[in-house]
């Protein structure tokens, strides 16, 4: 956000003295004024419609682009802060999701070892006496 706003400031900052330094040309008669015969170039409608609609819809799809983000990243810390504050509120809501606050006990770790252990061994005895 910052950068932005430091983006747009230099921008102003640099428009400006561009205006200024083309004011002090014209002002000090050092502007080359080779174009002073020719009419000044016209801009149709339609040019002007076709810039202003190709401005307009990067403008609009800019902005929609912002909203999901930020709606995508407040969904996500919501889920996270009501994971960790209210898991039993959470758990009624998202049933797919384990968000337990307490991670397994010592028992619940070696039964799944144990279970690991003896499905591998089962397979390595089943392996040999083929």
């Amino acid at each position: 956000m910052i950068v932005s706003i430091i983006i747009f400031l230099l921008a102003i900052v640099t428009c400006f003295g561009m205006i200024l330094f083309r004011a002090w040309e014209i002002r000090t008669k050092r502007l080359s004024s080779d174009h002073s015969g020719t009419p000044p170039h016209k801009v149709s409608f339609r040019h002007i419609e076709k810039s202003m609609l190709y401005l307009s819809k990067h403008i609009i799809q800019g902005i929609i682009l912002v909203i999901v983000k930020y709606w995508f990243i407040g969904t996500t810390k919501l889920n996270k802060w009501l994971c960790k504050s209210w898991p039993k509120l959470y758990s009624l809501f998202n049933s797919d999701h384990d968000c337990s606050p307490t991670p397994p006990s010592f028992f619940q770790k070696t039964l799944k070892e144990s279970k690991l252990k003896i499905r591998r061994i089962k397979e390595k005895v089943r392996r040999d006496h083929e």
